[in-house]
C-alpha cells in the first residue's frame, strides 16, 4: 500500500481528477461517493470516471469469464452422474440399491473437505495458479470415470472430483470480494451463479445429445461418453484461467492493469474498508481469531439450512424418470427446464438487491421460501397433487438456489475488514452445509423411495419456515453489528488522532 501512498501523495484532485506534474497526464481517484440513486441497468456509478470505468470492465471480462466458463463445466462434470444414471449406467454397473445417494455423499464428502484449507491457501498463494489446476484436476477424474467398472471405481473418482472441485466457488467469491464494492458485488456474484444455471442447462442437454448420437459408438455406452465429453470440455477452460484469469487484488501490481489502475482498485478497496490479505499464518492464533467473532457463529448455520433446504430439486429427475410417458431423451431435455428459469431467477434476485440493497433482502427470501414451501408440498401430498402441480414444483426447483448470490455477497460485505477471516467464513459457510448435506440426503432422500421421497419433501417443506426466520434475523442483526463496527471504527480513529 506504500507505493499507492506515494502515487496518491503527487496528486491534486479537482472534481474526482487531477494532473500529474512530472507527466502531465492526468490521474484519476477512485469515486469516494457511490451515488445512491441506482439505475436498474446501468452498468457503472455516474460519479466513476474513465480510468475506473475501463479497470471495471477489465476486471468483469477477465474476472468472470474463467468464474463462468469454469462454473458452467464444474456443473456439467457434477451433474452428469444423474444424466448418465438414468441413461443407462444403473444397470451397467448393477446400481439397484442407494448406491445413487451414495454415490452423492462421497463427493459430497471431498467437496467438503477441501473447501476451507484451499480457500485459506488463495490468501498465501495467488488464485490465478490454485483455481485453473484444480479445473484441470476435476477434469481429469472426470474423463477417468468413463473407464469406471464398478460403483467403488466411480464413488472414488466421485470422491476426487469433489476434492478438487472444493476450492473453486468460495475461492471465485473471495476473489470477487477483493476488487468489487458493495454497489457492484451482487451483481457480478450473479453474473458467476448464472452460469450454473447455464451448466445444468447444458447438462441435460448435452446428455440427451450424447445418448442418441453415440450410445453404442465405438463399442461404449452413451453414458460414459458424457463423463469423457464433459472433461474435454473442461481442459481448455483451465488453460484460459492459467493465462487470463487475475486472482484476487494483491499489493504487487497484475500484467493487465497500468499503475493508474492497480492505484484506484487499491483504493476502491480502501475506501470501502476491505482488507488485503496480510500473510498471516496458518496457525491457532488465527482460527481463535474467526471464531472470536460473530460472523462465523451467526452465517454458518444461516447457510447449513439453506444448502440442506434446497437439496430437492436434484430429486426431480427421478420422478421424471418413473412417467413412463417420457423417454430416456425427453427425461434428459426436461431437466434442463427448472435452471433455465434458474438463470431468470439469479439475475432478477441480483439485480434487486444491486438496486434496492438491505431492504430488498427481507421481502426477496420470504417471496422466494414461500414459493418453494407451495412447491415441495405438492409432492408432500404426492398422491392427492395433479401433475401440474408437481411439474409446477420441478420447474421453479431452482428458485431457492438462485439466492446464492445474495448469501455469499452479504457474507463478503460482513467480512470486510478481514480478508483471511472472510475466507475463512464464506469457505466454512459452504463446506459446513457441504457436511452435512454429505449424510442427511442418505436418510431423507433414500433413491429406493423414489419417486415418492415423503420423508425429503416433507423435510424441505418444514425448512422454508425456519429458514425465512433466520433470515430474518441475519438481516436484522448483521445491520445492527455493522452500525455498531463502524462507530467504533470511527470513535479510534478519532481517539488516535487526538493522541
Amino acid at each position: 500500500m506504500a507505493k499507492a501512498e506515494e502515487i496518491f501523495s503527487t496528486t491534486t484532485s479537482t472534481e474526482g481528477t487531477s494532473e500529474n506534474s512530472s507527466t502531465n497526464e492526468a490521474v484519476e481517484r477512485a469515486n469516494p461517493n457511490p451515488s445512491k440513486e441506482r439505475s436498474f441497468f446501468a452498468w457503472f456509478d455516474k460519479n466513476d470516471g474513465p480510468i475506473e470505468r475501463r479497470l471495471i470492465l477489465k476486471l468483469d471480462f477477465l474476472t468472470l469469464s474463467f468464474a463462468c466458463l469454469g462454473f458452467w463445466v464444474m456443473y456439467i462434470d457434477r451433474g452428469i452422474l444423474a444424466n448418465a444414471y438414468v441413461s443407462g449406467m444403473r444397470s451397467d454397473l448393477k446400481l439397484f440399491g442407494n448406491e445413487f445417494v451414495q454415490l452423492g455423499s462421497v463427493f459430497t464428502v471431498g467437496y467438503a473437505t477441501s473447501m476451507i484449507p484451499a480457500t485459506l491457501l488463495v490468501t498465501k498463494v495467488p488464485a490465478h495458479i490454485v483455481l485453473p489446476l484444480s479445473t484441470f484436476s476435476w477434469g481429469l477424474f472426470t474423463m477417468l470415470a468413463f473407464w469406471a467398472k464398478n460403483f467403488s471405481q466411480l464413488a472414488a473418482y466421485r470422491f476426487i472430483i469433489g476434492f478438487c472441485e472444493g476450492p473453486f466457488f468460495c475461492s471465485i467469491h473471495y476473489v470477487l470480494g477483493s476488487w468489487y464494492r458493495p454497489d457492484e458485488l451482487v451483481r457480478r456474484a450473479g453474473i458467476f451463479y448464472m452460469s450454473s444455471g447455464a451448466g445444468t442447462i447444458s447438462t441435460g442437454v448435452l446428455a440427451a445429445r450424447i445418448y442418441s448420437d453415440l450410445d453404442g459408438a465405438l463399442g461404449h455406452a452413451g453414458w460414459r461418453w458424457m463423463f469423457l465429453i464433459g472433461a474435454l470440455c473442461t481442459f481448455p477452460i483451465a488453460i484460459w484461467g492459467a493465462v487470463l484469469f487475475p486472482g484476487a487484488l494483491r499489493e504487487e501490481k497484475r500484467w493487465f492493469m497500468t499503475p493508474a489502475e492497480h492505484t484506484i482498485a487499491l483504493e476502491r478497496m480502501r475506501l470501502v474498508g476491505r482488507s488485503s490479505p496480510k500473510g498471516l499464518p496458518f496457525a491457532w492464533s488465527s482460527v481463535k481469531r474467526f471464531f472470536g467473532r460473530w460472523h462465523w457463529w451467526v452465517l454458518v448455520p444461516w447457510n447449513i439450512i439453506w444448502i440442506l433446504g434446497m437439496g430437492w430439486w436434484g430429486q426431480h429427475i427421478l420422478w421424471l424418470r418413473a412417467q413412463p410417458q417420457y423417454s430416456i431423451v425427453q427425461v434428459n431435455n426436461y431437466t434442463a427446464v427448472s435452471p433455465s428459469l434458474g438463470v431468470v431467477f439469479i439475475f432478477a434476485f441480483s439485480w434487486v438487491v444491486d438496486k434496492w440493497g438491505d431492504k430488498a433482502k427481507i421481502p426477496l427470501f420470504g417471496f422466494v421460501t414461500t414459493m418453494t414451501f407451495i412447491a415441495s408440498l405438492g409432492f408432500v401430498l404426492y398422491d392427492k397433487s395433479s401433475i401440474q402441480w408437481k411439474w409446477f414444483s420441478v420447474s421453479i426447483g431452482y428458485m431457492l438456489v438462485s439466492l446464492s448470490p445474495v448469501i455469499y455477497s452479504h457474507a463478503n460485505l460482513v467480512c470486510a475488514g478481514d480478508a483471511e477471516e472472510r475466507a475463512f467464513v464464506i469457505s466454512s459457510m459452504l463446506a459446513t452445509g457441504t457436511a452435512f448435506n454429505a449424510w442427511v440426503p442418505l436418510f431423507v432422500w433414500p433413491t429406493v423411495e423414489a419417486p415418492r421421497l415423503f420423508k425429503g419433501y416433507t423435510f424441505t417443506t418444514v425448512l422454508q419456515p425456519v429458514y425465512f426466520a433466520f433470515s430474518v434475523f441475519v438481516f436484522v442483526y448483521s445491520k445492527k453489528k455493522m452500525k455498531q463496527e463502524a462507530s467504533e471504527k470511527i470513535a479510534a480513529e478519532a481517539q488516535a488522532i487526538e493522541a
